[in-house]
């Protein structure tokens, strides 16, 4: 599955107040989404590969760009949307995981008697 990228003029976005603070939402195609972080725009390659990675781990993952930046969304559904809406500094944790090398499922490691 791969993220959803579509442009800022197709969302409706919206506050809420999560833990203590208001946090930026979007409601798109019935479905609500938290913003994670947004970007440069000289970003949106690497956005898109950290968004490619999330999906695999959580459910819906947006994409949304402008002409001069870009953003990941999480869908407000997912069990682990509140975990990670509560680690203390989400943007550096999306900044660690676009730097972060990938590695292989723990399916694909050799296991030993």
């Amino acid at each position: 599955m791969l993220p959803l990228v579509i442009s800022e003029d197709q969302i409706f976005t919206f506050n809420f107040w999560f833990n203590g603070s208001v946090r930026c939402g979007m409601y798109h195609h019935s479905e609500l989404y938290c913003r994670l972080e947004s970007f440069a725009i000289q970003k949106r390659p690497q956005v898109y590969q950290l968004g490619c990675k999330l999906v695999q781990q959580y459910t819906t993952i947006v994409l949304s760009s402008s002409a001069t930046s870009c953003s990941l969304w999480i869908s407000l559904r997912h069990p682990s949307t509140g975990r990670i809406l509560l680690t203390a500094d989400t943007s550096s944790l999306l900044e660690t995981m676009l730097h972060a090398s990938v590695e292989a499922p723990s399916s694909d490691r050799p296991t030993h008697e």
